[in-house]
């Protein structure tokens, strides 16, 4: 899904993670919230069925734009049409992300294509999924793009803000870390 905020700004919900989106509680936190259900729970084949539960009952997603503060909230009773709501005053941009803040532990993926995929500019692509803003993600060269997600990777454990990664080649993986 994708939309038009009423100040231009083209919102997204095309992945997981959103900074700008919730369903209650951050989009952010929902694999928290399964683990924390998880611990929660007595051993039981019902346990998925009561996160499930869970979900589909906070399940209303709320969008915030970046640019500008306005509040989109999907209406349940007008079929999950999204009704605007817009700031009063100057307003805090980042309302929806992680109850962590700028430590929210994140994802880091990379992918390189030999050759270059028809659906994108560039060979490689590294995406961050943090709140942490990284430049230089596109890449033609496979050594400057390799370099750069293993420079990606150490600042994000060094911050602690990683949960798991993957450098993906041709398909195939070349790398992977996880934080067990």
């Amino acid at each position: 899904m994708h939309f038009l905020c009423h100040c231009g700004y083209d919102i997204h919900d095309t992945s997981d993670c959103l900074s700008y989106k919730a369903c209650l509680i951050a989009d952010q936190d929902e694999e928290e919230l399964w683990e924390i259900l998880e611990k929660g729970e007595k051993p039981h084949n019902d346990k998925i069925d009561i996160a499930t539960e869970v979900m589909r009952l906070l399940h209303r997603n709320v969008y915030q734009c970046p640019k500008c503060g306005r509040i989109f909230i999907e209406d349940a009773d007008d079929g999950y049409e999204l009704k605007c709501f817009e700031p009063a005053e100057n307003v805090n941009k980042k309302m929806l992300i992680s109850a962590h803040g700028e430590d929210w532990r994140g994802y880091l993926y990379a992918d390189w294509y030999d050759p270059k995929p028809d659906y994108c500019e560039y060979k490689g692509f590294i995406t961050p999924l943090c709140n942490v803003k990284f430049d230089d993600l596109f890449f033609d060269d496979y050594d400057a793009f390799e370099r750069r997600y293993f420079e990606i990777l150490d600042e994000m454990m060094a911050r602690k803000i990683l949960r798991r990664a993957r450098l993906n080649v041709n398909r195939e993986i070349k790398h992977s870390w996880e934080d067990k």
